[in-house]
C-alpha cells in the first residue's frame, strides 16, 4: 500500500498519486513524503519509477536488514532504522504494559532532493505518531530532506525513551516487591527477565551510532540536495543509550535490595533458632543431670520432680525476658 503526501509551505498540503517521475516536479518549499506499507515488489517498482531509485535499491527495500545502516548513493541516501515500542501500546495483553516482549520493526528511509520515502513491513507506531503530528496544513514543505529525516528519527528515539521510562516504572514496582518478599515470590526471575529485555533494547539501539555518525560526517555537508542533518541527532541518540544503560544500574540496585532482604530474613530465622536453643539449653542440662545413675537424697522425694520442672520453666522465662529487654524479640 502506497500513501503519498505533498507538503507545500506556500499552499496547502495534499494527498497525491505517486506518478512516474513525480519527484522531478517537486518545487522549492515543497516536500514529498511517500510511505510504503509492505514490501510488495509491485509497490516498490511503482516507488522506483516515482522517485527514480535504481533496481538495486528497490531490491534491497524488499528485504529487511535486521540492523541499523546508512548507504549513500549519488543523489540520495538509504537509512535503515530499527524502531522499538512497548507491546501494550498496541493492544496486546500485557500486565502493566511490561510483560510482553517489546515490538521491534525495521523502517527504511530513502531521501533525495525534496523527497523522502519510508518503507516498512507492518504498521509502525513511529510513523503513525509522526503522521498525526504532520497532518494538515503545515510548514513542513520548507524543510529539506535531511530535516524531515531528523524529525522521523527523533520520533523513533522517543519510542525508545518511552520504553525506557516504562521499564523504569516496572523496576520501581519490583523494588517494592523485593522489600516485602513473600515465600515463592518470583522477584529474582523478574530481574533476569528485565535484564534480558534491557539487553535486547541496547543491542537494537547502539548500532544506530554508526549510521548517525555517518550522517554527521563533513562530506554530508556537500550534499546540498539533501540539506544538513539536525546537529543534535547524535546527542539525542546518546541520551537514549544512556537512559537504557541507566536501567541496568537501577536493576542492579533492585538485585541488591532483594539479596539484602533475603539476608535479613535469614538473620531473623537464625536469631529465632538461636533464642530457641538458648531457652531449651538449661532444660537439657537439668534433664541430663537428673538422669545420672547415682543415689542422692534429693531424688528420693517425688515432689522434687515439680521443682526441677519449675526450675526449667523459670530459666526459660528468664531468658525470654532478657531477650525482650535487649530488643531481640
Amino acid at each position: 500500500m502506497i500513501h503519498a503526501r505533498l507538503y507545500d509551505a506556500d499552499g496547502r498540503d495534499r494527498e497525491i498519486d505517486p506518478e512516474p517521475g513525480i519527484a522531478d516536479r517537486i518545487k522549492d518549499r515543497q516536500l514529498l513524503w511517500i510511505d510504503v506499507e509492505g514490501r510488495d515488489r509491485a509497490d516498490l517498482e511503482t516507488l522506483a519509477s516515482a522517485v527514480g531509485i535504481g533496481r538495486h535499491l528497490a531490491g534491497r527495500l524488499a528485504e529487511e536488514r535486521g540492523r541499523a545502516d546508512l548507504t549513500q548513493y549519488s543523489d540520495h541516501i538509504h537509512l535503515v532504522l530499527e524502531t522499538m515500542e512497548a507491546a501494550a501500546r498496541h493492544g496486546d495483553d500485557a500486565r502493566n504494559g511490561s510483560d510482553a516482549e517489546p515490538e521491534r520493526r525495521e523502517l527504511d528511509v530513502v531521501a533525495g532532493r525534496n523527497w523522502v520515502v519510508t518503507v516498512h513491513s507492518d504498521p509502525t507506531p513511529v510513523l503513525d505518531r509522526f503522521d498525526d503530528l504532520t497532518r494538515g496544513d503545515t510548514q513542513y514543505g520548507a524543510l529539506d530532506a535531511a530535516g524531515f529525516i531528523a524529525a522521523i528519527v527523533d520520533e523513533a528515539l522517543a519510542g525508545y525513551l518511552e520504553l525506557a521510562e516504562e521499564i523504569e516504572r516496572e523496576i520501581d514496582r519490583l523494588d517494592e516487591r523485593a522489600l516485602r518478599t513473600r515465600p515463592h515470590d518470583d522477584v529474582l526471575a523478574r530481574i533476569v527477565e528485565l535484564r534480558r529485555r534491557i539487553g535486547l533494547i541496547r543491542r537494537t539501539l547502539t548500532p544506530h551510532r554508526l549510521a548517525f555518525a555517518a550522517l554527521a560526517r563533513p562530506e554530508m555537508e556537500l550534499r546540498e540536495e539533501l540539506g544538513r542533518p539536525w546537529p543534535g541527532l547524535t546527542d539525542r541518540l546518546d541520551r537514549a543509550i544512556d537512559g537504557v544503560e541507566n536501567l541496568r544500574n537501577l536493576l542492579l540496585g533492585t538485585y541488591d535490595i532483594h539479596m539484602g532482604r533475603a539476608a535479613h530474613d535469614a538473620n531473623e530465622i537464625m536469631k529465632r533458632l538461636t533464642l530457641l536453643s538458648a531457652v531449651l539449653l538449661p532444660a537439657v542440662v537439668l534433664a541430663g543431670v537428673m538422669g545420672m545413675n547415682f543415689r542422692v537424697d534429693f531424688f528420693e522425694d517425688s515432689a522434687n520432680f515439680w521443682v526441677v520442672v519449675g526450675t526449667m520453666a523459670l530459666f526459660g522465662v528468664s531468658l525470654l525476658a532478657a531477650a525482650r529487654w535487649r530488643g531481640w524479640l
